[in-house]
């Protein structure tokens, strides 16, 4: 077993490769109560078309890991959620665009409960008629979020600047293409991703890791040789798919989206450390810190909705500006000059006090067992260390956020996104 010590958080990751082939990080956490647990599979709601090891193509409908993910906890003999809560945990999932993970969170009864949550994901359970029944409740769902204004906004914005690449659709997919989930297609993909070689387990808690690991191996099952799979390529063009869009609601106030289309991900050697650049560039221009946030509050510009963000993975990246307004229009000019106001950025003292602020943050954020677990799986399939990104907060320099974020914005495509007053 692997052990590496952090001696700037003062904290100890061992790992291993347990017998089935999945990958097992611990994180002894003495004196603590409670334990949190996940698991993990690369496997996410953009893994729609693939090609397996042995030539075949695939195109499995859009929200089918979101609806597995919902699948996974029901079985022949009950609802999972129940088990977990009779051994006193609290369990969850989530599917995002690159992967799906599993989790609890418990005070006693820790075995008992990852024994659930390795026989969950070990036994698929789909019926025909369970499958039917599952359609209409996240069909319900997906109604559910699009009468709210800012879901819809937001995938209103993800469609504009997007062509083909499938974030553009809701994580759920949608009505029309869940109808096409059926047992079979749910077992392919189950078969094809949830293989422990493109699984991560994370354990962090008062535990002894050895035993841990001796526990865990004790419970698992074998599996045949994994057979990876090749995900299609996104045929996305650097153009947006639509330079603006508006539609009506019934909203108090006019909202207005700026995507930013960035090609970041094509170049980036390290996405963590280019977010890091690019977060703190937007904190500089639209911090709550800054006169230009202020005089926007102060001549009743915004309201406290206001938000800015920076996402990237391995297939796309992009920025969001978003905020509802009574002079819409006067605000997407003020935002689009503050986005190229690259004076604005040469601020050292501000600068200093956001990196302070996020070590800060991050250092506090060590004694939350629920921050450590999901975040460290979502920066490992990144391929960086959790516990790596304070050194690479330390070595940040203004200068290099500055140049990352001028680069950006040479390139970026921006898509002016709104929903207005109906009637209005």
């Amino acid at each position: 077993m692997k052990q590496t010590y952090y001696k700037a958080i003062d904290e100890t990751l061992f790992e291993t490769v347990l017998e089935n082939g999945m990958k097992l990080f611990v994180i002894p956490k003495k004196g603590f109560q409670k334990s949190y647990v996940t698991m993990t599979t690369k496997y996410g709601s953009i893994h729609n078309d693939f090609v397996t090891s042995d030539g075949k193509t695939v195109h499995m409908p859009k929200g089918i890991a979101h609806f597995l993910e919902h699948k996974m906890f029901e079985k022949e003999e009950g609802d999972m959620f129940n088990a977990f809560s009779k051994y006193g945990s609290s369990a969850n999932a989530f599917t995002s665009y690159d992967r799906t993970s599993y989790l609890f969170t418990t005070v006693e009864s820790l075995k008992e409960n990852i024994k659930l949550l390795v026989d969950m994901l070990q036994n698929p359970y789909f019926t025909k008629e369970s499958v039917e029944k599952e359609v209409g409740i996240i069909a319900e769902e997906i109604k559910m979020y699009q009468d709210q204004p800012n879901y819809r906004l937001y995938y209103q914005t993800l469609k504009a600047m997007y062509h083909t690449h499938p974030v553009r659709i809701d994580i759920a997919g949608t009505v029309e293409s869940i109808s096409e989930i059926t047992d079979e297609t749910l077992h392919e993909c189950y078969n094809t991703f949830y293989h422990p070689k493109n699984m991560v387990m994370f354990v962090v808690g008062n535990v002894e890791p050895q035993e841990m690991t001796t526990y865990i191996n004790s419970i698992i099952k074998s599996y045949d040789e994994f057979k990876p799979v090749e995900v299609l390529p996104f045929d996305e063009p650097s153009s947006l798919a639509i330079t603006a869009i508006i539609s009506e609601d019934n909203v108090q106030m006019d909202k207005l989206m700026l995507g930013i289309k960035t090609d970041n991900f094509k170049s980036a050697d390290n996405l963590i450390l280019t977010e890091l650049k690019m977060l703190f560039a937007l904190d500089l221009l639209f911090g709550e810190q800054t006169d230009f946030y202020q005089s926007l509050m102060k001549d009743q510009l915004i309201d406290d909705s206001f938000g800015f963000n920076f996402t990237i993975e391995p297939t796309f990246s992009h920025m969001f500006i978003a905020g509802a307004s009574h002079d819409i229009e006067r605000l997407k000019d003020l935002l689009i000059s503050q986005l190229y106001n690259f004076d604005a950025l040469n601020d050292h003292k501000s600068f200093d006090l956001i990196t302070r602020q996020t070590i800060g943050e991050y250092v506090s954020s060590m004694n939350s067992p629920e921050y450590i677990a999901n975040q460290f799986t979502r920066y490992y399939f990144n391929d960086v260390i959790l516990f790596d990104l304070l050194p690479l907060l330390e070595q940040l320099t203004l200068e290099d956020c500055i140049a990352t974020y001028k680069e950006t914005m040479n390139k970026a495509q921006i898509a002016d996104s709104r929903i207005v007053r109906r009637n209005g």
